[in-house]
């Protein structure tokens, strides 16, 4: 579930906000990481699965869609994000599973500027987190420079620009609610990175030698378009638009996602969400 920002000067900053992303630990391990962590387990297929010991770092971890995956699989994971809140939950998430005494850790890290030496890990990723940075371009070099070279560098992306799941829901939404207003503006990274060439291209760039891009694409599940009207509080509530909005507004935009379901709106709603994985090889 990625965020809208309204603007790319006001919309980002929001986006970016610690705060923002520590307010919504429970609603985003609840709503989007049943979804996102299917994408991380083809992520760790695409690139090839993960061998038990291997030194995994992932970067904006979140609530721990690919952390927990990697884990699982027996690999001793440095989780990190920006955010103390999600790092607070992964990490209670890690002890009730005994990951914890497996070696695994989670810290409050920087993506942009990680405080990691250099090489220090087989395989780095980030899984729908560097695309939202201020700088991606400063979170892919580092997520190469942590890893040895020939090691390996997991970036996972929207395919479209407006994210995925709510998030496309809400674009439609608020584009067929007010017409006459600019569409969504979303971060540079997501536009950057959204297409294979250029995603290719700023791997490469980056530091790696070979890349292999890998389409997936899943339906987003949501229960109805009623429930999604319903719940758009909740849904939307950091989304710089949403709030933007005066009662009257949200009553109309709500109309809108509650139209998505045509004759059928409690019935349920599958949105297709596509996504890109790109696996690196950091040069020696």
């Amino acid at each position: 579930m990625t965020r809208s920002p309204q603007s790319s000067e006001a919309g980002p900053a929001h986006l970016q906000s610690v705060r923002t992303w520590d307010a919504t630990v429970s609603d985003y391990e609840a709503l989007a990481e049943p979804q996102t962590r299917l994408f991380a387990l083809a992520a760790i297929k695409a690139a090839g699965g993960l061998a038990t010991g291997e030194y995994v770092l992932d970067v904006a971890a979140g609530t721990g869609a690919f952390s927990l995956a990697a884990a699982t699989a027996g690999a001793k994971v440095l989780a990190s994000d920006f955010s103390p809140a999600m790092v607070a939950r992964l990490a209670t998430r890690f002890a009730q599973a005994g990951f914890d005494r497996m070696g695994c850790e989670v810290r409050v890290l920087d993506g942009q500027a990680l405080a990691l030496p250099d090489g220090a890990f087989d395989t780095s990723a980030s899984v729908f987190g560097v695309m939202l940075f201020p700088d991606h371009e400063a979170g892919l070099r580092e997520l190469h420079r942590v890893v040895r070279p020939g090691g390996r560098v997991i970036v996972v992306v929207w395919e479209d620009e407006a994210g995925a799941g709510p998030s496309l829901l809400f674009q439609r939404a608020y584009c067929a609610a007010f017409p006459a207003r600019p569409p969504p503006v979303f971060p540079p990274g997501i536009r950057a990175l959204h297409d294979r060439g250029q995603l290719e291209q700023a791997m490469r760039h980056a530091g790696s030698d070979t890349v292999e891009i890998t389409h997936i694409q899943r339906d987003w599940p949501l229960p109805s378009a009623r429930w999604a009207a319903d719940n758009a509080d909740r849904l939307y509530r950091v989304f710089p638009q949403w709030a933007a909005l005066d009662e009257g507004e949200r009553v109309r935009l709500q109309a809108e996602l509650l139209a998505a379901g045509g004759d059928t709106p409690d019935a349920p709603l599958p949105v297709l969400s596509r996504a890109l994985v790109a696996v690196g090889r950091r040069k020696g």
